[in-house]
């Protein structure tokens, strides 16, 4: 199957259902998997597309230096962040499915500042942001295991987005203050704290590499998007809500509950 072949509408419709509320799917049928990350793409541009629900932004996934060479990609892969599904600090959050397990993120969150045109990302990428804050997201696939399917697959189910909260904004020059100091409790217990290194994504280098991706698919990304830019504390599965999340750094916190149901 090569990319002109591949008709990602069946794969999209089955993949809208699972976000609607039909069962997690195992894999993909055969004839409907994409083959590489170009028809991921595709099949992630045709699942968005199905869900009829406007964006809010982007985000990483995979980006730190051990996971690029491990999954021998180029960059992070990129999913999009739905409207819908965006919350504010301290919000009571229902995900898709409350009875199964789902990943926390902590994250660098960036609001773009202004339009940004294939090819017109600014030299020092912090110029690109109108703000920046922590964040969390919580990842809940439509697939049964994720890692399982393959990366084709994966980013074809959206990097597996499930929810997203935007939290406090901090300073840009804080970022190299803020990760490090990253702490991760659940219900007061602590479950998590900061990566660094190879395990690291950096945030400005996740920045970088969605203005490169945008640039090569056409896409003029748009003010006010939010781009979360991968783990700064490392991420743990949960095997249900009904907890409470905080991600302390270094001047403040960001909190979410995640509802039982």
């Amino acid at each position: 199957m090569n990319t002109t072949d591949y008709d990602p509408a069946p794969a999209a419709a089955l993949l809208a259902r699972a976000w609607r509320g039909a069962p997690q799917l195992k894999e993909l049928p055969a004839g409907q998997r994409p083959a590489d990350l170009d028809q991921g793409y595709r099949l992630q541009d045709c699942f968005i597309a199905a869900l009829d629900t406007p964006t809010a932004g982007w985000k990483l996934g995979l980006g730190s230096p051990a996971s690029l060479r491990a999954s021998n990609l180029r960059r992070p892969l990129i999913g999009r962040l739905l409207k819908a599904r965006v919350h504010a600090d301290g919000a009571t959050v229902r995900l898709t499915r409350p009875e199964t397990a789902f990943t926390v993120e902590f994250e660098i969150a960036f609001v773009l500042a202004r339009d940004i045109a294939p090819g017109d990302a600014p030299a020092n990428v912090l110029d690109a942001a109108a703000s920046v804050h922590t964040a969390f997201e919580l990842v809940q696939s439509r697939y049964l295991d994720r890692r399982a399917v393959g990366l084709p697959s994966f980013v074809g189910d959206g990097v597996g987005f499930d929810a997203f909260v935007l939290g406090a904004e901090i300073a840009a020059t804080s970022i190299d203050d803020v990760i490090p100091s990253a702490r991760i409790e659940v219900d007061g217990v602590e479950h998590a704290v900061a990566l660094s290194g190879d395990d690291l994504s950096y945030p400005l280098d996740s920045l970088r590499y969605l203005f490169d991706f945008a640039r090569e698919r056409g896409i003029t990304l748009r003010q006010g998007e939010i781009v979360t830019a991968g783990a700064i504390a490392r991420p743990f599965d949960l095997p249900r809500a009904g907890v409470t999340v905080v991600g302390h750094y270094a001047g403040g916190a960001t909190r979410v509950t995640l509802a039982a149901a």
